[in-house]
């Protein structure tokens, strides 16, 4: 490094910015490139003021602090009136004696104010600090009762632990009840919802009117757009409309709201094709855009690595290939950064090939002399229930972690926590890193520019890309893009944001035309809407019947209310023994399951879904997803895996991805949703029949509770979702026989055990 040419470079682009000749975020790059090349070296004591000088102009003083991880020492024996002027500077962006945020922040904290409705959407880059801005705006206003949603289980439970762990966030502790489950049994004076979209809308179907919010946080709002998702699996589960109907009821009059998300394009009025439907969202809810897109306060640096037997990254990182082949010279990348001291992600376009590339790494030998014995217990735990010939498990011996949807969720939470605390030095990943998952690493190695078979868009490029470098870790990430067109995705044209509510020409479905407002609709949607309300007025289905379950039309509600209706007295028969059975064993009648799923076979959309209900056993009787429900309450995971290795012939690798396909996106998004809607109208029919109230009838909640939440017991349900193994959830299920159980735990599950206790002790205080 060039000490004196990289200062003069960046003083030079300081004098720029004060000229504004360049914009603030073009400084942060700059800012960043500097920091990122000097942590390495010798440091004075002018250099430290000169570096408190640029973090202070840059507006982020953590770049000061970030450098105590790289064992500088930043005690300032001197101040000049430089140096003063930056920590006065400073003190204006602390919220508290241990807590601060950047400038950028502060703009956005600032536009909170008492006695106004505040309400911004916010897209901003991955390293940007989103989630610490909102616990701070409700910390500023003081909020009565706060939701935030967050797309997966794992950031619900990330951000609980965090609250009860973490001293920073020791006034939401004190100062308010914490809720993650949709079934509320007591309300405190002050409360903190934490949900999914899908939790969200369940926990209104059942206390719309009980509260009313103050402010809602919404992350990744994206979503509203079904177009923003490449994901199949996000589109088959009706994300899109999830979050749409979340928005929807978070937007209530005055609610002060904050919408979040990375890098969201937006429409240009100015353009020929302007779609103006988000747009319209904004003005019609009086939301205004705080666009942060180019503020990158980790630089991004990109390397293509094509066909040349050498390729530089930067000073400290540079490689020489053997080989032209692909697979080689992920294996000599990967060298290369080991050498350095570094750890890696590696995306790939699908589940099979991360296996595939954990196989190529092992087979290498790169790290023959990783020590795994610091989390001997996690390797050991997952032998004794997955077995050794299972990749993940040889790949952990390795110093591998591998990540995608098909890792069951305590194991995929337990390798995070490895990488991000440096014990693996390669994370090998699907599209699931940008799904509510922070990590820690420098480098990101690209293979494709495919999510599956589908290109990759602006937006999950710009996304995957985000992955390289964290804030408060890094000053800059690698992306090191390997023989694909991953960089033309980067470049491509942008895709704006659309919410098809808002918009008069945008295909509606059912489910949306109830969710806009008359200025988008068109005459027939109108005419559905009638002629719903008189099918519903015929059959005396009270509103807020139809208001249960909001994913599933009205239409179908009334198909599977009418086929109830004409069940005969054997199949009601078959029906209530299911229930007798559910709630005395947890099990079910198949005689009376598979009454059920032939009432809900004709509305079932998905067709995973209608696969496992058409396909019959041998003997013609049952549906397969009968047997997969029996299985899975029988023995949960395992048990469901372990039917499929002994009667199903299936490898071990394949096992274990089938029941997690059918277990995390099958049974807990497509089988919970169409029960549910089944158990209100069969409650309804039934309580006309005998004229009683519908909550007087009982019907099959107990089964809905286990198979969303793999739990009945509150305890047992924030256990879950926290991610934990079976046996963890099993002791809070079965307290009476805790003491046994918790002498069967292996010690992985002891520790586990130990953390969960904390949570769920302090969660209940």
């Amino acid at each position: 490094m060039d000490r004196i040419k990289e200062a003069a470079d960046l003083i030079v682009d300081i004098n720029k910015y004060r000229r504004q000749q360049i914009q603030d975020y073009q400084l942060i790059r700059s800012a960043c490139t500097y920091f990122d090349r000097i942590k390495s070296e010798q440091i004075t004591q002018a250099d430290l003021r000169f570096l408190k000088y640029v973090s202070n102009i840059i507006g982020v003083p953590h770049f000061y602090d970030v450098l105590s991880k790289f064992g500088k020492e930043l005690e300032l024996e001197e101040h000049d009136l430089s140096t003063i002027s930056s920590l006065i500077s400073e003190a204006t962006l602390h919220t508290s004696d241990s807590s601060k945020v950047h400038r950028y922040q502060k703009i956005i904290l600032d536009l909170f104010q008492p006695s106004k409705l505040n309400r911004y959407f916010l897209s901003a880059s991955t390293s940007f600090g989103k989630t610490h801005i909102v616990f701070e705006i409700i910390k500023k206003l003081a909020y009565k009762n706060v939701v935030l949603i967050f797309p997966t289980i794992a950031l619900l439970s990330e951000n609980l632990e965090k609250i009860i762990d973490d001293s920073n966030f020791e006034y939401f502790k004190n100062n308010y009840a914490i809720h993650t489950l949709s079934e509320v049994e007591s309300f405190g004076e002050s409360n903190l919802f934490i949900f999914t979209p899908e939790r969200f809308l369940s926990f209104i179907d059942k206390n719309e009117h009980l509260i009313d919010f103050d402010f809602a946080f919404i992350d990744e709002v994206y979503k509203i757009d079904n177009d923003y998702l490449i994901d199949d699996e996000l589109r088959e589960n009706e994300r899109d409309v999830a979050y749409r109907l979340a928005v929807f009821y978070t937007l209530k009059p005055s609610v002060n709201v904050l919408l979040a998300g990375p890098y969201i394009d937006f429409s240009d009025a100015s353009e020929k094709n302007y779609n103006a439907s988000f747009d319209n969202f904004l003005r019609d809810n009086n939301i205004e855009l705080l666009d942060f897109n180019n503020y990158e306060i980790v630089n991004k640096s990109f390397t293509e690595i094509r066909g040349a037997k050498t390729a530089i990254a930067d000073e400290e990182l540079n490689f020489k290939f053997e080989s032209g082949n692909k697979t080689d010279r992920l294996v000599d990348i990967v060298k290369a950064i080991k050498r350095i001291g570094e750890n890696t992600i590696v995306y790939c376009s699908a589940r099979s090939a991360t296996e595939s590339y954990a196989k190529t790494l092992i087979d290498s030998n790169i790290f023959y002399d990783h020590d795994y014995q610091s989390y001997n217990d996690f390797v050991t735990h997952i032998k004794k229930y997955f077995g050794d010939d299972w990749v993940v498990y040889r790949a952990l011996l390795n110093g591998i972690g591998i990540h995608h949807g098909l890792v069951p969720k305590y194991i995929q939470k337990e390798i995070i926590n490895l990488f991000n605390n440096d014990r693996l030095k390669v994370l090998i990943s699907t599209t699931t890193i940008t799904e509510g998952v922070n990590t820690s690493a420098k480098n990101l190695v690209v293979l494709h520019s495919k999510k599956g078979d589908k290109n990759l868009k602006k937006f999950d490029a710009k996304n995957i890309a985000g992955r390289a470098g964290r804030f408060l870790y890094h000053y800059n990430g690698r992306v090191l893009v390997l023989q694909n067109k991953f960089m033309d995705a980067i470049n491509a044209t942008p895709e704006a944001i659309k919410h098809k509510n808002y918009d008069f020409e945008s295909p509606k479905d059912e489910i949306d035309i109830y969710y806009t407002n008359d200025t988008y609709l068109k005459p027939e949607h109108r005419a559905t809407i009638a002629s719903i309300a008189q099918r519903q007025i015929e059959r005396a289905i009270p509103e807020e019947v139809f208001n249960m379950y909001k994913v599933i039309s009205r239409s179908d509600k009334i198909a599977i209310y009418d086929r109830i209706a004409a069940l005969n007295a054997s199949q009601f028969l078959s029906i209530r023994m299911l229930i007798k059975k559910l709630n005395y064993e947890m099990d079910i009648d198949s005689d009376g399951f598979q009454v059920v799923i032939d009432v809900l076979f004709p509305v079932i959309k998905n067709q995973k879904l209608i696969f496992l209900i058409e396909r019959k056993d041998k003997n013609n009787r049952y549906s397969i997803l009968t047997h997969f429900v029996h299985f899975y309450l029988d023995g949960g995971f395992i048990g469901s895996m372990n039917f499929k290795l002994k009667t199903k012939g299936k490898t071990k690798d394949e096992a274990i991805k089938e029941t997690a396909e059918f277990v995390y996106n099958t049974l807990k998004y497509q089988v919970v949703k169409y029960l549910g809607v089944f158990n209100i109208m069969y409650k309804l029919y039934q309580s006309k029949q005998q004229q009683v109230e519908m909550d007087q009838i009982t019907g099959i909640d107990r089964l809905l509770t286990k198979l969303e939440y793999n739990a009945l017991s509150e305890n047992g349900r924030i256990a879950s979702d926290y991610g934990v193994p079976s046996n963890v959830v099993e002791y809070y299920e079965n307290l009476e026989q805790g003491s046994q159980i918790r002498a069967s735990f292996d010690n992985y599950e002891n520790s586990i055990f130990d953390k969960i206790e904390k949570i769920v002790k302090k969660d209940n205080r």
